[in-house]
């Protein structure tokens, strides 16, 4: 009895377990001390280590003796218990298909890079009673690199704004937005004026997107709403810009946009992207052309007010895609990818003031306009780094014409087919009908060279291709040269009648459709084009750490 008693005795294994486990939390706190030691090393080699890379790089041009003696005065400088310090010069590849340890290749008649691999001791606390020493080595590398690849730059195609009225940009804005929009002819001026850093801007939006800061790659592959990219615009712009934009972002605007068909980016131009977005572009344009993209193969109306010689006016825009989702903006290196407008359809259905005298009664004579704009393009033909750099595009203007007819209004968005138009029923009245058609084609299918040095980098003001035949006042021109049918009145004598009406509306209707193509970034007959950067590899170049 007293022998099993003391076999079901366990008082005391408490104790024991916290004895075996006080002495495993002991051991653990000592291994943490000495990893953590090993570590807070690590960071201060592999910190030295960087500086020294770019102290080397920046000698390669100078016998290898020179980059030795910059890499070792730089890590002695900032650690001084090194034990080891190696350099090697070579060639640096930025082929994303090989892993970072292949990119770089020692030797070489013409180094582009330096790496560094520096050493030192890293104090050991309680692994000494273990491992019979002091210290452990920690060793770290760092490669660098001048800026290589082949020479790239960064360009746009749209329209400038040869003026501004502030209600149809108003109308236009609300449409796009969703919200209805009150900006004065004085903002849209600031943001016209504005110039907003474009890889200060890309940083802002990856904050807004939980973006890892850098990653330009994974920004481009994402979708932002249009109300995130007026955040990130509004953290970069000036100070006279912020407060315009304050009132937008203040909407609510859930649209989303892809944004690698924004800004388009050439395979191999993505190693040196950072330095590629390094340019600057104007706020208005950066903001107009996100709310196109947004909008793609959307059918809006527009509220463009009361205008001059008309009782009403009705105007619908279609916007469409651009064609093999090229892209509004590009980094490159090659003629690809090719950046294009977007396709655009306006539909004007305007109702004359005057009214034209038939058969003793007033008529009123409505004229209903199709405005069809196909993409302009523009292509990288070469960056020449001799001297001064020189960047040469080559851009086409889209395919325009305006039809004086009727459509299939629901049809307005569809792109993939061609709308059928049928003459226009200008005055109905009683038995009286009178029809008119006209129709203005403006096609321009060869490439023209535009060519950028000096100034003209980086500057606001573009550069212009134009269609061959282009006349200004298109719709001017349409409504001049309508041919007229009628049926119940001879026609001689209301030819002069219906001319006098019509002829007064074409400088208005063109009043109305310039100003609010511009805003897309869309000319008949003609594209503007912007050169924001060029980069030229090796040309007073800052090394930077490479992977």
């Amino acid at each position: 009895m007293r022998w099993s008693r003391r076999l079901g005795d366990d008082r005391g294994g408490v104790a024991v377990m916290a004895a075996v486990f006080g002495a495993l939390i002991c051991v653990s706190a000592a291994l943490a001390v000495d990893v953590g030691s090993m570590m807070l090393k690590g960071r201060e080699v592999q910190g030295a280590a960087d500086l020294s890379a770019l102290a080397a790089a920046q000698t390669l041009s100078q016998p290898l003796v020179r980059s030795e003696a910059a890499a070792a005065d730089t890590a002695h400088a900032n650690l001084t218990d090194l034990t080891e310090v190696q350099v090697q010069v070579g060639g640096y590849a930025p082929d994303r298909r090989l892993k970072p340890a292949e990119r770089f290749t020692p030797g070489g008649a013409q180094p582009n890079a330096a790496r560094v691999v520096l050493s030192a001791p890293a104090p050991l606390y309680f692994g000494r009673w273990i491992m019979g020493r002091d210290s452990v080595t920690v060793s770290k590398s760092a490669t660098a690199a001048l800026p290589g690849g082949p020479p790239s730059a960064m360009f746009s195609i749209g329209s400038r704004l040869a003026g501004l009225d502030g209600g149809l940009a108003n109308a236009l804005l609300s449409s796009l937005l969703g919200s209805q929009v009150s900006l004065t002819v004085m903002d849209y001026r600031a943001l016209a004026d504005a110039r907003v850093n474009l890889l200060q801007f890309s940083d802002a939006l990856a904050a807004e997107l939980g973006v890892t800061a850098g990653d330009y790659d994974a920004l481009l592959a994402h979708e932002a709403q249009t109300g995130q990219v007026l955040k990130a615009l509004e953290a970069v712009a000036g100070s006279d810009t912020q407060s315009v934009l304050g009132k937008l972002t203040r909407l609510p605007a859930s649209a989303t946009v892809k944004l690698n068909e924004l800004i388009g980016v050439e395979a191999d131009a993505r190693e040196g992207l950072r330095r590629g977005l390094d340019a600057e572009v104007s706020a208005m344009d950066l903001l107009m052309a996100t709310l196109q993209t947004a909008n793609q193969e959307r059918q809006l109306a527009l509220d463009v007010g009361a205008r001059t010689g008309l009782a009403d006016l009705d105007v619908m825009l279609a916007i469409g895609e651009r064609p093999n989702r090229a892209p509004w903006l590009t980094v490159t290196s090659t003629g690809e990818p090719i950046i294009r407008t977007v396709q655009t359809r306006l539909y004007l259905k305007a109702t004359a003031l005057d009214k034209l005298p038939l058969v003793g009664l007033l008529a009123q004579v409505k004229i209903p306009i199709l405005i069809e704009a196909a993409s302009a393009e523009a292509r990288l033909k070469a960056v020449q780094c001799e001297g001064a750099p020189r960047v040469l595009i080559e851009a086409r203007p889209g395919v325009a014409r305006v039809r004086l007819g009727e459509i299939d209004e629901k049809r307005l968005r569809d792109f993939k087919s061609e709308l059928r138009v049928s003459p226009a029923k200008l005055v109905s009245l009683l038995l009286i009908t009178i029809e008119g058609s006209a129709d203005i084609q403006i096609a321009d299918m060869e490439w023209s060279e535009l060519s950028f040095t000096g100034s003209e980098i980086g500057s606001s003001a573009p550069k212009s291709v134009k269609a061959k035949g282009f006349v200004n006042g298109l719709l001017t021109t349409l409504l001049r040269d309508t041919k007229l049918t009628a049926l119940g009145i001879p026609l001689h004598l209301i030819t002069q009648l219906l001319a006098a009406i019509l002829t007064p509306l074409g400088p208005v209707l063109d009043g109305v459709v310039q100003p609010l193509l511009e805003l897309l970034g869309v000319r008949l007959g003609e594209a503007d084009v912007w050169v924001h950067g060029v980069r030229c590899p090796n040309q007073g170049g800052i090394p930077q750490l490479v992977g």
